[in-house]
């Protein structure tokens, strides 16, 4: 298992990404409360570097509402800066989209640092046959 070493738990902020390299590949790793999510750096739709967009929440209508758009998921919502397309920071899916996803990687912490397991695909990582990423 390829392993990047990202850093510290502790500097990890929330909101503000940490870019490390493997060869050619720039991947970013996002604070999410006591947890951490690795996507590589590049945007599905047009292969720009998304994980330098804006980390935001996003509106969204419900019944719940009454269909009035509410603001949600403030700070778990990556806005790529190119197209302002949405991906939700748990998962890497495009919101309001037809199946984009990020390309993740496994993060795991040992002895209070932080890696990346840039070998592998995350568990959560479906792959698309007709596409498949680098």
């Amino acid at each position: 298992m390829a392993r990047v070493l990202v850093g510290s738990v502790d500097e990890i902020q929330e909101g503000t990404p940490v870019f490390v390299h493997s060869g050619a590949m720039e991947i970013a790793v996002f604070r999410l409360g006591d947890e951490f999510r690795a996507y590589r750096n590049r945007c599905p739709h047009q292969q720009g570097p998304v994980c330098h967009g804006t980390i935001t929440g996003t509106r969204v209508a419900s019944a719940s509402s009454g269909w009035k758009s509410e603001w949600v998921r403030e700070g778990c919502v990556l806005l790529c800066r190119w197209h302002a397309m949405e991906f939700d920071l748990e998962t890497g899916e495009r919101i309001r989209g037809r199946g984009e996803r990020l390309r993740s990687f496994p993060v795991s912490v040992t002895d209070d640092q932080v890696f990346v397991d840039v070998a592998s695909r995350s568990p959560n990582a479906r792959r698309r046959a007709a596409t498949p990423l680098p």
